[in-house]
């Protein structure tokens, strides 16, 4: 592999890099010679506008932390809600009725002397009414104890006061050690078949380091199913008779399989729903470094943790995907949240056109997404339904199966339809690239006036892609400059970048659009979008879904297929990420360069000054700003005459500034979207360019997952490429390569430049330690 990737690193370095690229019909202006608005209002609506939206119930009610909305089945209309510390609180639910609101919680049960809430993944996690809860008073409720350990305990309500349960009515059926705070797991529920399932988490930590998911001996990592009715002697519940694992010792031979075991390979389970109509059991499966999903639970599946991650393998040596593994149904990656909240198959008529339809949320994000059902009873794609803005605990349920939200603003939430104008708004959205306003001719690639070219230092990796980047401002003086991080950009701003893929690789020669890709300021936040050119490249086409194509591509030694992909929304919104403002490369370092432009030449933070484009000019000059080197590759060239696709590009195209300079600069462009302090990313790597070296937790770091790899192994090793993960990440493609996104093949250049920049650091150069976060 090394000498085809020194091969294009040739190619690309020190060959002849010119364009032979299609000229327009007529030549045209080069940079804009004034400041035009641009009207975007076309673009500010959505495509597929969200369908609905939260509303907050019981405006008197708030609660600390809640984690459980559910109700009893005694034909009351009362609700319960469990806080984290340790009470479970109930109220009238008679809303619907008269428009009366409750006045307030009272507390049914208060267990805070006896919880363990130190962790923020501890306290009182569970409730679940038996389901002759009307004759019994029985309810059950899953809570962290010391020492450190989860408890399923029943208790007794009061026979003389519905409102209360009789405190010390305790009887516990199961105590299992946790050997961490995090990953309790911790929701339970009656299943139609009148059994009580218990989700468990892995125990904690990272990685399940103690392999409990896959071990049958341990509760954790399970989803167990016992009979709280009739107890087996010794122990204070049954474990059901056609449980998978009763007589697995006899089956295969192996000792010490726990008959209580439902179903195995799960991370955090967060949170268990029985489908009342088909009783089908969701589960929502917290993920790691990557993905988050959910998964539909069946008798004795191994859903794969900690091999599998989502629908992808965990390590990047992980062996080939192994059948016994069931998938998620769906699943997101961290891009789009980071922690999922499972929910229920909502039953109800209040929201008619999601009857059947899975929800489930993400705890950060406050997205919702629903899955549904295909005709042939398959699973459907997950499609977003709201996005709430909230910290989504859990969904509940009332006795007529109308769903709620509880939210750590401490309040309760109901998902409404918007209004009839959501249906308006997706119409008038322009489904083709000629429609957007953006251009005076698509066919001919002639942008619209307002359009501002630019370029950037060091272009983000996109399999060899190259670039064609403008900037739509709806008003002059409306953009906030900084020196340091990313600029900021009003409403209605429009970031338009079309991608260009040479088909003759050796030449450089031959562009072919293949898609234009817009990122929009909208009212409520940043939005992406893909169009998809036509084979004439006459027009581009919106897409929702993510695509692929092949290219064949000319080289020296003949032809080749490449793979492109075209990103979904969501796909672009998970490198442009709200920890990194949104907005790639619009900053002072990857702007701070001189654009060649159909025969003009200027400074790109020069130009932007000179149309009035900020709100407060720039107090330093172009030299005295900070810039990134010019990685010599990834913009497309516009630097020959006025002809909109032709120039004679520059033959050199060698990347300035030193070795670390420009490999820092590269893991900043890549990288540092998700890697950061306050990124997505795991374990609080920093890529950014301005951390020093020593505060990056990379030199001489182990990796997140040391079990599975060489234990030398560190994500640098000064001096030893080899044995750098860094190095392996970059120069790999699959489940965990880097870039994780929007690439299928290897940079050349930006390995070859890491691997010199590893080889170079003083072997006894050392690394600030940083201690590994659990999640």
């Amino acid at each position: 592999m090394r000498a085809v990737l020194t091969l294009v690193v040739l190619m690309i370095i020190c060959g002849a890099l010119v364009a032979d690229e299609r000229p327009s019909s007529s030549p045209k202006p080069g940079l804009p010679k004034k400041f035009t608005a641009v009207d975007t209002s076309r673009l500010l609506g959505s495509p597929d506008p969200l369908p609905l939206e939260a509303e907050r119930m019981f405006a008197k009610l708030q609660f600390e932390r809640p984690v459980e909305l559910t109700f009893a089945p005694d034909g009351s209309k009362r609700l319960f809600v469990l806080e984290q510390k340790g009470v479970i609180r109930t109220f009238e639910n008679d809303t619907d009725e008269n428009d009366a609101e409750a006045e307030r919680a009272e507390a049914f049960l208060d267990l805070r002397d006896v919880v363990l809430s130190e962790g923020n993944e501890e306290g009182l996690l569970g409730l679940a009414f038996h389901p002759k809860y009307a004759e019994n008073g029985k309810f059950y409720v899953y809570y962290t104890a010391k020492p450190r350990s989860s408890v399923i305990a029943s208790y007794q309500v009061s026979k003389d006061d519905p409102k209360r349960a009789v405190r010390d009515s305790e009887e516990r059926l199961l105590v299992i050690p946790q050997p961490y705070p995090n990953h309790n797991g911790g929701s339970i529920r009656f299943g139609p078949d009148g059994y009580l399932y218990i989700g468990m988490g892995d125990g904690g930590l990272r990685d399940d380091p103690h392999d409990n998911a896959q071990n049958l001996d341990s509760l954790l990592g399970k989803v167990l199913r016992i009979d709280v009715d009739r107890p087996d002697e010794g122990l204070a519940y049954g474990i059901p008779k056609d449980n998978p694992f009763v007589d697995l010792p006899a089956a295969v031979g192996r000792d010490g399989a726990r008959g209580e075991v439902w179903a195995y390979g799960f991370r955090n389970i967060w949170r268990l729903g029985f489908d009342r109509k088909t009783g089908e059991l969701w589960a929502g499966d917290v993920g790691q470094d990557r993905f988050e999903e959910v998964d539909l639970v069946h008798r004795g599946g191994n859903y794969g943790w900690n091999l599998r991650e989502g629908m992808h393998d965990f390590l990047p040596n992980t062996p080939g995907k192994d059948d016994r593994y069931i998938e998620p149904v769906a699943e997101y990656f961290h891009g789009e949240g980071q922690s999922v909240t499972g929910g229920f198959v909502y039953r109800h008529d209040r929201l008619a056109k999601f009857r059947g339809h899975y929800f489930f949320a993400d705890y950060l994000s406050g997205k919702v997404w629903t899955v549904g059902r295909t005709d042939d009873g398959g699973i459907a794609p997950k499609r977003e339904a709201a996005n709430t803005g909230l910290q989504i605990a859990a969904f509940g349920e009332d006795a007529d199966g109308d769903m709620y939200l509880c939210a750590f603003d401490g309040h309760i939430y109901r998902l409404r339809e918007r209004d009839a104008e959501v249906a308006a708004e997706a119409n008038k959205f322009p489904r083709k690239l000629s429609e957007t306003g953006l251009f005076q001719s698509v066919e001919r690639n002639e942008p619209a006036e307002g359009l501002m070219p630019y370029e950037l230092n060091v272009p983000f990796w996109s399999d060899y892609a190259v670039k064609d980047r403008y900037l739509a401002l709806p008003e002059a003086a409306s953009v906030e400059f900084r020196d340091e991080g990313a600029w900021k950009f009003p409403v209605g701003t429009v970031l338009v970048k079309t991608f260009w893929m040479h088909q003759d690789r050796g030449a450089m020669a031959k562009p072919r659009r293949l898609e234009t890709r817009l990122l929009v300021h909208r009212r409520e936040g940043w939005a992406g979008y893909t169009y998809v050119y036509d084979d004439a490249e006459r027009e581009a086409h919106l897409i929702n879904d993510g695509r692929t194509v092949s290219l064949e591509i000319e080289h020296g030694e003949g032809k080749e297929s490449q793979t492109f992909y075209f990103p979904s929304r969501a796909d672009c919104m998970a490198c442009h990420t709200k920890q990194h403002g949104f907005v790639l490369g619009m900053e002072t370092p990857q702007l701070n360069r001189v654009q060649n432009y159909h025969g003009d030449q200027e400074n790109v933070i020069g130009m932007f000054g000179r149309l009035g484009v900020f709100k407060e000019p720039p107090q330093k000059s172009p030299d005295d700003l900070k810039r990134f080197p010019d990685w010599g590759f990834g913009n497309f060239d516009r630097s020959g005459p006025a002809n909109r696709n032709a120039s004679v590009a520059d033959k050199s195209r060698e990347p300035e500034g030193d070795t670390e300079t420009l490999a820092r600069a590269w893991l900043d462009v890549n990288c540092s979207m998700c890697h950061r302090p306050d990124g997505i990313a795991p374990m609080k790597r920093d890529f950014q360019f301005e951390t020093p070296l020593e505060k990056m937790n990379v030199v001489n770091q182990p990796i997140g997952q040391r079990r599975r790899r060489p234990p030398d192994v560190r994500l640098i090793a000064p001096g030893e490429p080899e044995r750098s993960e860094l190095l392996t990440r970059v120069s790999t493609r699959g489940p965990y390569q880097m870039p994780p996104l929007a690439t299928h093949y290897i940079d050349p250049r930006g390995y070859e430049i890491l691997r010199r920049w590893i080889a170079a650091m003083p072997k006894e150069k050392a690394g600030a330690g940083g201690a590994e976060p659990p999640r």
